[in-house]
């Protein structure tokens, strides 16, 4: 056989850098994210160690440093991904170009947010976690993810609402938009069953409910905000 021949069934190696195809290496960047974020969601970030995560990945230390930098790096895009498994920025894109009115591109982006919450999958637990004890990582998950997503939720509203986006009101509007999502993601699915029922069981009702009072609400709003607008005219 050639010498540069690569053998049927083995995996060809650059030359010139000694590491495996991208394919290859993009396979073990995402094994080591789901494999860490498993751990981290259930041990959290102090109680998971890069051996650990070596030791559950099948992988070695080197691997995890090569495409995260060191164990905050692979924290980082942990969280960045569970961030990305309750909605993603592209998905929000894609529904705010879409040809669809702002009501109904709003009302897609909440179906996709809480379809994308589930408490048995690591994002939404470890995204819990962060929430409720954020480590020092958290300001780049906000930076990258949460603050262009708002950006899209706010241009929505404003065009809902004719409240501009920088107006005081828009925060406490976006505060009250999304504030059923969060109750959803963090509060606890059985004590919430126990006070308020099973409302999970038919979650199309859920999502409809949930809905008809935003949608009230920013119409509220959005009466109140001509009113004030034609009285200062």
């Amino acid at each position: 056989m050639n010498s540069n021949e690569t053998p049927k069934g083995a995996k060809r190696v650059s030359q010139h850098t000694g590491r495996l195809p991208r394919a290859d290496g993009d396979s073990t960047r995402a094994q080591i994210i789901e494999t860490a974020g498993q751990l981290f969601a259930d041990l959290g970030y102090g109680g998971t160690t890069s051996k650990l995560i070596c030791e559950k990945c099948g992988c070695n230390l080197a691997a995890v440093n090569y495409h995260f930098g060191s164990r905050d790096g692979l924290y980082s895009s942990v969280l960045i991904e569970s961030h990305r498994r309750l909605i993603g920025l592209n998905t929000m894109l894609d529904i705010s170009n879409s040809s669809d009115d702002s009501r109904t591109k709003l009302s897609h982006i909440i179906d996709t947010l809480i379809d994308g919450i589930d408490a048995n999958q690591w994002h939404s637990r470890l995204f819990i976690r962060e929430i409720m004890a954020p480590s020092v990582l958290i300001d780049e998950m906000i930076k990258s993810e949460a603050l262009p997503k708002l950006s899209l939720l706010k241009a929505l509203i404003s065009d809902i609402t004719g409240i501009d986006t920088q107006d005081p009101t828009m925060s406490l509007t976006l505060l009250s938009t999304m504030a059923p999502c969060m109750l959803l993601l963090v509060g606890n699915r059985d004590n919430l069953r126990k006070v308020f029922g099973d409302f999970w069981k038919d979650k199309a009702a859920m999502k409809s409910q949930l809905k008809n009072f935003l949608f009230a609400g920013l119409d509220q709003l959005s009466a109140q905000h001509r009113n004030i607008t034609k009285n200062h005219a």
